[in-house]
């Protein structure tokens, strides 16, 4: 009796497998025609691909839909820019809506060596707008796709994404890009558990970069409404390098041209270390061997809507007392770091920016160096009042900092006081509103 039933069932497992080795095979043709037709029907672009494939051992009790080598191009300003190049999608899909052949539910995807270029020109024309719109309706033509998303979850493996926005002079680079969501997207009200892990992270603005290739870590619940298109950050953990920050808020799309925001953030610990891990030329230089000590404050808040011709408001906040930096190999060290810093804008306009830096002051041993700094108006007619004071010879800082095989020499003696208006430099009227000592 043993015997048989053993025999049974290597025969079912043995059935099972050829079926879900054969069954594919039969939905391959039909699959790609709708693929195909998804593109054609919906999208804008150039869209190709190298291969299909099918499995349902892998992927039980969905069946995978693999796509290789996809290749989405733009069109008229963006005919010569890839907007996407994915090494291989693989959608899991419902088999049972493969069966019945109506829509196919598209339960997870995986995306694999993505590499994603956002752009959008000095136009306001954005280079992801590439859905096909009715015209009359102004809504995008679903008819002739046959997917249903009834995702679950999606992952993104060893990609790279950069954001290009030259109506704000915003650049944003994810390099090597590992990303989990977890979900239900079938609900209008669901948690969604993501988890990123991003070797090189750059964002620049004004061509000023604000972080150059750090590593961010982040688990990042978000409670959506997908009715209002609003998201709200639940309790969270965003590392910068060794920077532990928290956000609390939402974020919300009530039409297709804005986004409404309301957050605030803040660092989670008060070690000058962590904030100096965000300085690359210190995180890379022997930075684990450096000897931190002080208190660090970091928050921000930004409030408003955020579309192609408006800004939200926005204030950060930076403070450092108390602050030294010792190298155990050297002899001298900076002492008594203060740092009293904000970047704030009342209504969203660029140019109602101020930077204002009251206080700065640290000592090259005990030479102490002071700073201070105040620009308003940056767009229409930059103000500045500034004034910086020290003197310092530069071979002590070989008694500072790690440098191999440098030598320094000389003396650095500034006493700088600077206050006016670029349009008074333009004129020539240095007299009457610039001080300069």
């Amino acid at each position: 009796m043993l015997k048989k039933v053993a025999i049974i069932i290597a025969a079912l497992i043995i059935i099972l497998l050829a079926a879900a080795a054969v069954l594919p095979k039969f939905f391959k043709k039909e699959i790609e025609t709708k693929i195909k037709s998804a593109i054609n029907g919906n999208l804008n672009a150039k869209v190709d691909f190298k291969d299909i494939d099918l499995s349902l051992i892998t992927s039980f009790p969905n069946l995978g839909i693999e796509i290789n080598s996809l290749t989405i191009i733009g069109v008229d300003s963006f005919a010569k820019d890839t907007l996407a190049n994915v090494n291989q999608l693989k959608l899991n899909v419902n088999l049972l809506s493969v069966i019945s052949g109506d829509k196919y539910e598209i339960k997870s995807v995986y995306l694999n060596q993505p590499k994603i270029f956002a752009q959008v020109l000095k136009s306001g024309k954005a280079s992801w707008d590439i859905m096909k719109v009715d015209s009359a309706t102004i809504k995008t033509d679903t008819s002739k796709t046959g997917f249903k998303v009834a995702l679950q979850k999606y992952t993104i493996e060893n990609g790279k994404v950069i954001y290009d926005d030259a109506t704000l002079g915003f650049f944003m680079e994810l390099d090597s890009l590992e990303h989990t969501g977890k979900g239900d997207f079938t609900q209008d009200l669901f948690t969604l558990k993501t988890q990123s892990d991003i070797k090189k992270v750059t964002v620049k603005y004004g061509g000023i970069p604000y972080l150059n290739k750090v590593k961010l870590v982040a688990d990042l619940p978000l409670d959506i409404d997908t009715k209002a298109m609003k998201f709200t950050f639940a309790e969270n953990k965003i590392q910068l390098n060794e920077l532990i920050l928290s956000a609390v808020g939402y974020l919300a799309m009530p039409n297709s041209s804005d986004i409404a925001m309301d957050f605030k953030f803040d660092a989670k610990q008060s070690e000058l270390k962590n904030f100096l891990s965000l300085i690359p030329a210190i995180y890379v230089s022997n930075f684990k061997d450096m000897e931190a000590s002080g208190s660090f404050a970091m928050s921000g808040t930004a409030k408003g809507i955020y579309n192609e011709k408006s800004l939200p408001s926005f204030n950060a906040n930076l403070a450092i007392e108390h602050g030294k930096i010792k190298y155990p190999s050297l002899p001298s060290a900076i002492n008594n770091i203060r740092v009293e810093a904000q970047v704030s804008n009342p209504d969203g306009l660029i140019d109602h920016t101020t930077v204002n830096v009251p206080s700065f002051h640290l000592e090259f041993g005990s030479v102490p160096v002071d700073d201070r700094l105040l620009l308003k108006n940056p767009a229409s007619d930059p103000f500045l009042d500034m004034a910086l004071k020290g003197k310092l010879d530069l071979k002590q800082l070989t008694t500072i900092f790690p440098m191999k095989d440098m030598l320094l020499s000389g003396i650095l003696d500034a006493d700088i006081q600077a206050a006016g208006k670029k349009s008074s430099i333009d004129k020539g009227q240095f007299c009457s509103e610039w001080l300069i000592k």
